[in-house]
């Protein structure tokens, strides 16, 4: 690879906010920015677990913040684009992943829950996402990636309502993505397939193991992901390397969807 080639790939002096950046794929996104280069942002609802996390990357000679962000909150998402605003002054970007799952077939699916997975997953993304406009506008590389899953195209039973919501997920990046790249703003999405998060493993080891087995078979890869594999895609889709990629959903499920 060339150097303007390995340039591309490199997000030096961009600052890069990635929600729900604790734990999972979030996690692993926010290292994967910091070590291309960028200055992150990550939130997580408890402030002091966010801020331990950006000290965990400061520690690796990253530049890091942590903030408080609950995306369940209505109006938490006015909160932070202020925040942005005010105490790092600029953003390039934007990756909504904070997301809740609440498994549950259709018949027990109570409105709370399901309001709770369209809040979350839907609502504060896409309010964040347009509090943030003016940041990202004035950015010479402003990109959104929003975070969604396979469920998003082939729904399955026992989590139907997460699935719808991350379908429109999916959608209003593609509606995004037609009116605000001619702003300068790229809008993409990342659909992982099964990923080894404390979101979807069981916590008993028995259960654990033969859940990764069940998950592994279902895709031509025969295994899971791992969280960085996730990450990686993402540093591809905000860097300048997908510089002609927008409204674009990039799937990396192992073949699950093929």
């Amino acid at each position: 690879m060339n150097d303007a080639s390995a340039s591309a790939f490199r997000l030096d002096d961009r600052v890069a906010l990635v929600t729900g950046g604790t734990r999972g794929i979030g996690a692993a996104i926010a290292r994967e920015l910091a070590g291309a280069g960028a200055q992150v942002v990550l939130t997580g609802r408890d402030a002091r677990i966010a801020e331990s996390a950006a000290a965990d990357l400061r520690a690796e000679g990253a530049a890091a913040r942590g903030f408080a962000y609950d995306a369940g909150q209505p109006g938490a998402w006015s909160r932070l684009a202020d925040r942005i605003a005010g105490e790092v002054g600029r953003l390039d970007v934007l990756v909504n992943n904070a997301a809740v799952l609440r498994p549950h077939v259709v018949a027990r699916l109570r409105e709370e829950e399901f309001d709770e997975l369209f809040q979350v997953n839907v609502k504060a993304a896409l309010f964040l996402t347009k509090a943030l406009q003016p940041l990202l506008q004035a950015s010479a590389h402003a990109c959104v990636l929003n975070i969604t899953a396979a469920g998003a195209q082939a729904p399955m039973a026992g989590i139907g309502a997460y699935c719808a919501s991350k379908a429109a997920l999916v959608n209003l990046t593609r509606t995004l993505a037609k009116e605000w790249t001619p702003l300068g703003i790229r809008v993409n999405a990342l659909t992982p397939g099964s990923t080894a998060t404390d979101m979807i493993l069981p916590v008993d080891a028995e259960r654990r193991e033969r859940f990764v087995a069940e998950m592994a078979a279902q895709n031509p890869m025969n295994r899971i992901a791992d969280p960085v594999e996730i990450a990686r895609a993402a540093r591809f889709l905000v860097s300048d390397a997908a510089s002609y990629v927008t409204g674009h959903v990039l799937v990396a499920d192992g073949g699950l969807l093929a």
